[in-house]
């Protein structure tokens, strides 16, 4: 009689759910050190990492878990895997061809839009300018000068794709006077990323090598409120022939 009574007593709940605990696999702990290594800087840029018998005794592990992590490194951009006899897994040097490949994936995945993409090479170019009219060098200034020389030659008889890379040489040497490796890799990103739409939509662009010795005078006379001006001057004419170009295509 008391068994029935008793079941009942007891309610009649699922048993609890647990996420199942995973190991962290071999190759990312091996990741983790290597960069480790780097950040400690045990390796620059150009070295060479010891063979993946060495880095296996090193890590304890096999070279198999050694060959995935450099396989994993190499395609984050860190190292180049080279064959033959001078071959070997090689530290890279600073390249924004993997920063300008991840924020190229995120537009064409809908997480960045164009007008943010525009947005953010305004202000970073405002940036760099600012820090250019304080830290640069007149041999700097000159080599912004004679791009100027060569966009005003390419606008009378240039091709498009010829007058973009003139246009991004401008703004790259203004980031070299700004004395920011992190600065001028990103400058370099948003350049190719910008390029390839331009290409995409050719806009018809009037000249704008007036503004550009404009903004250049106010850089050798260290004013960075008129080059900043100047600068929103310049952008917004290339963003009114663009948004007009994109309204046909």
């Amino acid at each position: 009689m008391t068994a029935p009574h008793l079941a009942a007593a007891v309610p009649n709940h699922p048993p609890p759910q647990f996420s199942k605990i995973t190991r962290r696999r071999l190759f990312e702990e091996i990741c983790d050190r290597i960069r480790a290594k780097l950040a400690r800087g045990e390796y620059r840029p150009g070295d060479k990492l010891p063979p993946e018998r060495e880095l296996a005794i090193e890590f304890g592990v096999g070279r198999p878990a050694v060959r995935e992590a450099l396989r994993t490194l190499e395609n984050a951009g860190i190292l180049t895997l080279r064959t033959g006899l001078k071959g070997g897994a090689f530290v890279r040097e600073a390249d924004p061809a993997t920063v300008t490949q991840s924020i190229h994936d995120l537009m064409n995945l809908g997480h960045i839009s164009l007008q943010a993409l525009m947005e953010a090479r305004i202000v970073l170019t405002g940036s760099v300018l600012r820090m250019a009219c304080e830290r640069g060098t007149e041999e700097e200034f000159d080599a912004v000068d004679r791009s100027i020389d060569i966009s005003e030659r390419l606008e009378l008889y240039g091709e498009l794709n010829e007058r973009l890379t003139a246009g991004t040489e401008y703004f790259r040497l203004i980031a070299v006077a700004a004395h920011n490796d992190a600065l001028l890799l990103l400058v370099d990103s948003l350049s190719v990323i910008v390029r390839r739409v331009v290409l995409q939509v050719r806009p018809q662009t009037t000249a704008l090598v007036p503004l550009r010795r404009q903004i250049l005078a106010a850089m050798r006379a260290r004013d960075a409120a008129t080059a900043q001006a100047l600068l929103n001057d310049f952008f917004a004419q290339v963003q009114a022939e663009f948004l007009l170009a994109n309204s046909r295509a």
